[in-house]
């Protein structure tokens, strides 16, 4: 998690909409997502190092209160790469028995990025986990390395809802695309987030809308109230 920008970025937005527009973003999540039932925000940690003071919820962490959290674990240990960073989200609610993991995008920059792992043993975990999500979404593996792509932040958080689901655990994934929502680099309207991010993205991975329309979600506040 990089340090926050003040007055701007994905995270000062996401705790700003948190903070002072709750239920406007409550409201968005809702109707994208279909469920009506009560969202529950999970508390990050705290971290003395960072100039916010917290740290962002890490892998499978926000499971250890689940009963079988030691199965999840060993099952983790095989399916990810336990050295180097871990993913990291920048938030995590409930609805029901359905967990959410949230991405937040301000700016089109902060959506495309690749693979930096470099150990042969980390590189061949990342592929076969790869692998078992593109034979889970229908898509041959043969057809495309993910890890290959620049997209590589949406192929290991849909391998983490892979992992999730084999687990018996209920997980999706919600993409916050702000609008208006970063200083210079904004992107000014959801067209644009559309067409410029996530169309592309899901065209390198080779997944279709349908594919995942149960399991990514995207909602796109605006920033400022007077270029709704």
């Amino acid at each position: 998690m990089a340090e926050m920008g003040l007055g701007y970025g994905s995270e000062f937005q996401l705790l700003r909409f948190l903070g002072h527009h709750r239920d406007e973003l409550n409201n968005l999540i809702h109707e994208s997502t279909g469920m009506s039932g009560a969202i529950h925000w999970k508390d990050f940690g705290y971290d003395d190092n960072k100039m916010c003071g917290d740290r962002e919820l890490k892998g499978i962490e926000c499971f250890k209160t689940l009963e079988n959290y030691f199965q999840i674990n060993e099952d983790w240990e095989c399916f990810w790469p336990q050295s180097g960073s871990s993913m990291n989200w920048d938030a995590i609610f409930t609805i029901d028995d359905t967990w959410f993991f949230v991405e937040a995008k301000a700016h089109i920059g902060e959506a495309f990025q690749k693979c930096s792992a470099t150990s042969e043993r980390s590189i061949e975990t990342i592929e076969k986990a790869f692998d078992e999500t593109k034979n889970w979404l229908g898509i041959s593996k043969n057809d495309m390395r993910w890890i290959k792509t620049d997209c590589y932040q949406l192929a290991n958080r849909l391998a983490f809802m892979r992992f999730c689901t084999k687990n018996g655990i209920k997980a999706k994934l919600l993409y916050i695309s702000f609008v208006n929502g970063y200083y210079r680099k904004s992107v000014t309207s959801r067209e644009s987030w559309e067409t410029n991010v996530w169309d592309k993205q899901y065209e390198a991975l080779g997944i279709t809308q349908d594919s995942v329309k149960d399991l990514i979600y995207h909602i796109y506040p605006n920033c400022e109230p007077d270029n709704r």
